[in-house]
């Protein structure tokens, strides 16, 4: 990858399982110039891409990237025909995140070295279409999650950075000892 180049680069590195890839990814992206005359497929806000290759198939939301940004061949890049479906691009995602599909796409990856999941396996997964109401009800249950976990995280990190200098302080060899 180049360091400057016209087009910025989604890779599997920046996927963050339930978080939409939003343009605070602008400044760790690679950029690229693309080889060629075809005018590349952007990502666009809606869009979704699903890491196809590899032991982890991620799916994430598109919210808001440069207008430039294209993902690596190991993703399918998966835009809905607006309202062709009555299904919300963010419902979709949270949807084949669901550890209900990640068991389909562990039984249907081949390949031993380099698992991957073809096109029409990804097809055949049944994909369940409540009324929009209810996906917009499971979309805000499942972001209320993705929140918790972080400030959890946040909680444990904080715990672990007090431990580790209440210990510096046990171990240096000048403190004095009380009884």
């Amino acid at each position: 990858m180049q360091e400057r180049g016209n087009t910025f680069v989604v890779q599997y590195r920046h996927l963050v399982v339930g978080q939409p890839l939003t343009d605070k990814l602008g400044t760790t992206l690679d950029r690229v110039t693309l080889p060629g005359r075809k005018r590349p497929d952007y990502l666009w806000p809606g869009d979704i891409i699903f890491m196809a290759k590899g032991t982890r198939n991620d799916a994430a939301l598109v919210a808001e990237l440069p207008h430039n940004t294209v993902c690596t061949p190991n993703f399918y890049h998966i835009r809905l025909k607006p309202d062709a479906y009555n299904l919300m691009p963010e419902f979709l995602a949270w949807q084949l995140n669901h550890v209900d599909a990640q068991r389909y796409f562990a039984a249907c990856s081949q390949g031993s070295v380099a698992p991957s999941i073809t096109k029409s396996q990804l097809g055949s997964l049944p994909i369940m279409v409540p009324s929009i109401e209810r996906q917009k009800r499971m979309v805000k249950l499942a972001d209320a999650a993705t929140r918790e976990i972080e400030l959890y995280q946040k909680l444990i990190d904080n715990r672990q950075r007090m431990v580790d200098a209440v210990g510096q302080q046990l171990l240096r060899p000048d403190t004095t000892t009380e009884n």
